[in-house]
């Protein structure tokens, strides 16, 4: 056997170690933070009307640089949570390998902490954390990255201190920036 097939099978493992913990990384780091506990056990604010209706944004992605429209669509649930359905495409395609509008349907209620509003969004069985702005009838969604606290969240309790705490520890909190959907507007109503 030659020395670099000798080499290469001696190196083999190690690359293979290093690029499956590249990759388990950007796995890791690529989606918003979830969880199965949310910052309140039971929702405690009321749903307010202004919220409601049809808004229009996009998402960038973040290593590209490419803008994908979507539509958001915010509807009263009950008196506190609100039921949501983000409708654009989510990266799959049809059987023609055609781009395919999707819609997600989930259910959201708002927490407050620190004096800033949080989304508690139920999609899948999997509570997303997002931080929710709303200002000049824009609607701003920054739902935090998965990195935002590198300790194991055990109750409710403890989410809305992990949160309180890198809101107060950090001079910008953590978001998942591909999933950032800022200055959403308002759709006209059609008369």
């Amino acid at each position: 056997m030659p020395q670099s097939e000798a080499a290469y099978r001696k190196l083999s493992p190690v690359l293979f170690l290093i690029f499956t913990g590249i990759s388990l990384i950007i796995v890791l780091c690529g989606c918003p933070y979830h969880s199965s506990h949310r910052i309140d056990s039971e929702p405690q604010i009321q749903v307010d009307e202004t919220y409601l209706g049809n808004w229009d944004g996009f998402i960038k992605d973040e290593t590209y640089g490419k803008e994908t429209d979507f539509k958001m669509s915010l509807s009263r649930k009950n008196d506190y949570e609100y039921t949501i359905n983000f409708m654009g495409y989510f990266g799959g395609v049809d059987k023609k390998n055609k781009p395919k509008i999707d819609t997600i349907i989930g259910s959201a209620f708002m927490s407050d902490v620190c004096g800033k509003q949080f989304l508690n969004v139920n999609i899948f069985c999997r509570n997303f954390i997002a931080e929710f702005i709303y200002e000049n009838d824009e609607i701003t969604i920054l739902p935090l990255a998965e990195d935002f606290t590198s300790f194991i969240v055990r109750s409710d309790e403890e989410l809305r201190f992990r949160i309180a705490y890198h809101y107060k520890t950090r001079l910008k909190p953590t978001f998942d920036e591909s999933f950032c959907m800022k200055k959403m507007k308002r759709e006209p109503s059609i008369p």
